[in-house]
């Protein structure tokens, strides 16, 4: 019940709030995604969350908790990765129905791990468990669909959809994705 008042009162105090677009912006597409590894305590379940940008304006984000229980942050960050790509590809897909094209899709992504079991096809003993359905991220980086980048801890704008966060942390990673 005070989690419920908490989120009453945060709606409340920003009802103004809304989301800020430029006109200065290009089409290319770009995605932040994380996980939170088993942060859910009833079933271990992680989270992954991510936004979507179109230029410099966020156009979608989702949070979802994970259909299977991760083996390591490796997996939960690999899976988040998935489905941040599965959600460009078909942003990708509604701009060329309305016949705009894009550059390769950058993903940022806070976890090294699961961008090199994108990058590097080796598979090491402590990686066995990662599913192969999950490896379709290693063939979009392949035929140079989607770009990985490393992204600071800090400048991580997915946190916001997987974690709680300190009030500052918050209201910084708010402000980047242009909620004003």
């Amino acid at each position: 019940m005070n989690a419920v008042k908490r989120i009453i009162k945060y709606v409340k105090g920003t009802l103004d709030f809304g989301l800020h677009y430029t006109f200065e912006t290009n089409m290319n597409l770009a995605g932040f995604c994380d996980a939170d590894w088993a942060g859910c305590l009833d079933d271990r379940h992680s989270t992954s969350g991510g936004c979507f940008f179109l230029g410099n304006n966020m156009v979608s984000w989702h949070s979802k908790k994970q259909n299977c229980v991760s083996l390591s942050t490796a997996e939960a960050e690999y899976i988040a990765l998935g489905s941040c790509c599965t959600q460009l590809l078909w942003m990708r897909q509604m701009l060329v129905d309305y016949g705009i094209t894009s550059a390769p899709m950058l993903v940022h992504c806070d976890n090294m791990s699961a961008i090199n079991l994108s990058k590097y096809p080796v598979q090491h003993s402590r990686t066995k468990h990662v599913d192969i359905r999950h490896h379709f991220v290693r063939e979009l980086v392949e035929m140079r669909i989607v770009i990985l980048e490393h992204v600071s801890t800090e400048k991580q704008l997915a946190d916001l959809f997987t974690k709680p966060l300190d009030y500052n942390t918050f209201l910084g990673l708010r402000k980047a994705l242009g909620i004003m």
